[in-house]
C-alpha cells in the first residue's frame, strides 16, 4: 500500500481504511481465527487518524454525518476544495523542495526508536 503513497501530498478520507491486508486476513494468518479481526484492525493501525499520527498520510478529509456514501454532493465539495487547496499549495513550492521533502517522507518509512523494558 505504501507504494502508491509516493506523492507530495497524500490525504484520506474521515473513516477510511489503508493497509495491505484486511483485519480478516491478518487475523486468520496470525491467530488462525477471523473472530481476531477487532484485535488485528488495531494492531495494524489502519485509520486515518493513527495514519496521521504516524506521519504517514498529510491531511484527514473529514466526511459528512455518516460518512461518504450518505451525502454524495456535500461530499464532492468538500473533496474539490481540499484538492484544490491542496494543488495550490504544492504548485506553490519550488521542485526541489518537493523533491527533497518527498525524498524525506519515504526515507522516515520504517523507522522506530528503541524503548527500556
Amino acid at each position: 500500500a505504501l507504494a502508491i503513497a509516493v506523492g507530495d501530498a497524500l490525504l484520506m478520507l474521515q473513516y477510511a481504511t489503508y493497509s495491505v491486508i484486511s483485519p480478516e486476513g491478518c487475523a486468520s494468518i496470525l491467530w488462525k481465527s477471523a473472530d481476531k479481526a477487532p484485535d488485528a484492525a488495531e494492531t495494524l493501525g489502519i485509520t486515518a487518524t493513527r495514519l496521521k499520527t504516524l506521519g504517514l498520510i498529510d491531511k484527514i478529509v473529514n466526511e459528512p454525518v455518516g460518512g461518504a456514501h450518505r451525502d454524495y454532493p456535500a461530499m464532492m465539495q468538500t473533496l474539490k476544495k481540499t484538492l484544490q487547496d491542496t494543488l495550490k499549495q504544492v504548485q506553490s513550492q519550488p521542485i526541489d523542495a518537493l523533491l527533497q521533502t518527498r525524498f524525506n517522507r519515504l526515507m522516515g518509512y520504517g523507522k522506530f526508536k528503541e524503548v527500556e523494558l
